[in-house]
C-alpha cells in the first residue's frame, strides 16, 4: 500500500511538472506572438485597385480592421489557454509534492 501511494505521488507530480513546463513554453510562445505578431494579409480586393469604387475601399479597410482585430483576440485567448494550464497544474504539483516531502521527514 505505502509503495503504491508513493508511485502515485511522484506520478502525479511528474506529470504535474511536466504541465507547468509546457505551460510555460506555450505561454512565452504565444505572448511573443502577442507582442511581435505576424500578421498574413490575404488580398480580398480586386487587384487593379484604380478601379475601385470608395465604397468597395472601405469595405477592403473594414475587412482589414476586423482581421487584426480577430488576430489579436486569437492570439490573447491562446496567451490564457496556455497560462491556465500552469494555473491548474501548479496547485497540484505542490500539493502532491509537499505530501512526498512530508513522507520523507517521517521515516
Amino acid at each position: 500500500m505505502f509503495k503504491l501511494r508513493n508511485i502515485y505521488l511522484y506520478l502525479v507530480s511528474f506529470v504535474s511538472l511536466m504541465l507547468i513546463l509546457i505551460g510555460l513554453i506555450f505561454t512565452i510562445q504565444n505572448l511573443t506572438d502577442l507582442i511581435f505578431p505576424t500578421n498574413y494579409y490575404y488580398d480580398t480586393a480586386p487587384i487593379d485597385k484604380t478601379g475601385q469604387t470608395e465604397e468597395e475601399k472601405k469595405a477592403y479597410e473594414e475587412s482589414q480592421r476586423r482581421n487584426e482585430q480577430n488576430q489579436r483576440t486569437l492570439r490573447g485567448k491562446a496567451v490564457a489557454k496556455s497560462t491556465s494550464v500552469v494555473v491548474v497544474a501548479l496547485p497540484s504539483f505542490i500539493y502532491h509534492w509537499r505530501k512526498i516531502e512530508k513522507e520523507k521527514r517521517e521515516k
